[in-house]
């Protein structure tokens, strides 16, 4: 599989972050396995109580994933010849017009359809839990960072004194960052004959940390000066809030399936990101202060201010398991929400699981999932679990073209170690 440049800064300026996407609002596309009695920092808090046994103890659950995505346009190394021409100072006329006619073109279809994520995620090794008769407390930590990046496209020009084209195209990025400390609590209301009701409750303490910047392509010079340049200015656009969000959930469990609906974010909390265009005269380095000025130039079409609301939504599961335990179904749907970095997002999934009778041989799960808004992709993944250590490995069904040849538009890897004990 050809995976050839997500995009053509998206790398370069954020895979040197120490960026954490256990992406909270798109578990689902990395799994649903409703019935994971170690996922205590799954979507829903109320299974934790379903299964596991009554004890203290603790999961040791270590997970790192990797994923990058990009927009159905082929302007990568477009872009990067771009940035190289506008360095030019001996450009003549017709040379000019050749260069103006691609790049317009160029710039028009990345600024339509050319974006590219990048979201790396990691759960923390350890979590806690103490069950009791009829109910449980657990503690769980995670950090993820994601990035977004969208091309802010605008006309090419000749300045014939300078013997120089000229642009205002940029590439706009968009960063998050969280660490999160979650606190839940979930216990069995109703026992019937066939089967449980559990109904929990989680308060997730977050901090998040929301930067975003705007990059101008003229007054760049090489690839280094961008990522450089994006990297020493990122803590200055960063803004952190702590904020608390509330999950709540229900889990009904029977003998070979399982129900579960959980309510994130519940009290929608609001997170502010730095602030753009702001003291722009006050900064020393060019290409900094260059950078500044573009984005006022811009505040027509993004927000120099922005808040980022996490409004509440919906996630409904459904887990169905045979008798001997060996084979296993599993489905899930969220409602639609929007990302820290303005992504939307509706994730339908359905996976299928096998567990062989020898230990010899991995656990094995497939997973088919689609985005039902915002970029509309589907994914199809697949997973092997060996004892304590899990491989997952996922790419995107829908295709786009990169010099010529047919590539994924997504791809994800995710590595897992866990026990309880």
């Amino acid at each position: 599989m050809k995976f050839k440049k997500l995009a053509p800064l998206s790398l370069l300026l954020c895979s040197p972050l120490y960026a954490a996407q256990g992406d909270q609002v798109s578990n689902s596309r990395y799994s649903v396995a409703t019935h994971n009695a170690y996922a205590m920092n799954g979507v829903n808090a109320a299974s934790v109580n379903a299964h596991t046994k009554e004890s203290a103890s603790f999961a040791f659950l270590t997970s790192l994933r990797f994923g990058g995505e990009i927009g159905d346009a082929d302007f990568a190394d477009d872009i990067e010849d771009l940035i190289d021409e506008l360095d030019r100072d001996d450009i003549t006329l017709d040379e000019a017009n050749a260069l103006i006619d691609r790049f317009n073109a160029v710039l028009k279809l990345a600024g339509d359809k050319g974006y590219a994520d990048v979201n790396v995620g990691l759960e923390l090794p350890l979590s806690v839990l103490w069950k009791r008769e009829k109910d449980a407390f657990s503690f769980s930590t995670r950090t993820y960072g994601t990035a977004h990046i969208d091309i802010l496209d605008d006309t090419v020009r000749y300045n014939p004194l300078q013997q120089t084209i000229e642009t205002n195209a940029a590439g706009y990025v968009k960063v998050a960052d969280m660490l999160e400390f979650s606190f839940g609590y979930s216990r069995l209301v109703w026992q019937p004959k066939q089967g449980d009701l559990h109904l929990g409750a989680r308060l997730n303490v977050q901090r998040l940390g929301l930067s975003k910047q705007v990059i101008g392509f003229q007054a760049a010079d090489g690839d280094d000066d961008l990522s450089d340049t994006f990297l020493d200015d990122y803590e200055d656009f960063k803004n952190e809030t702590t904020e608390i969000a509330l999950d709540l959930s229900a889990y009904w469990s029977a003998k070979n399936y399982n129900l579960g609906l959980t309510l994130s974010n519940v009290n929608e909390p609001e997170f502010d990101y730095g602030e753009l265009g702001k003291n722009c005269g006050d900064l020393t380095n060019d290409i900094s202060r260059s950078n500044c000025l573009t984005a006022l130039s811009y505040s027509d079409r993004i927000d120099l201010t922005e808040t980022y609301k996490a409004t509440s939504y919906a996630t409904f599961q459904a887990n169905y398991i045979s008798d001997n335990e060996r084979f296993s179904a599993d489905f899930s749907l969220e409602s639609d929400h929007v990302t820290p970095v303005g992504v939307e997002e509706q994730w339908m999934t359905a996976s299928v699981g096998y567990k062989p009778e020898t230990s010899f041989a991995p656990n094995a799960r497939l997973t088919y999932s689609n985005n039902l808004v915002g970029n509309e992709l589907s994914y199809l993944s697949g997973e092997l679990t060996w004892g304590w250590f899990g491989l997952g490995l996922g790419y995107s069904l829908d295709k786009t073209e990169i010099d010529g040849d047919s590539t994924t538009r997504g791809a994800f890897i995710n590595l897992s170690i866990s026990n309880q004990f």
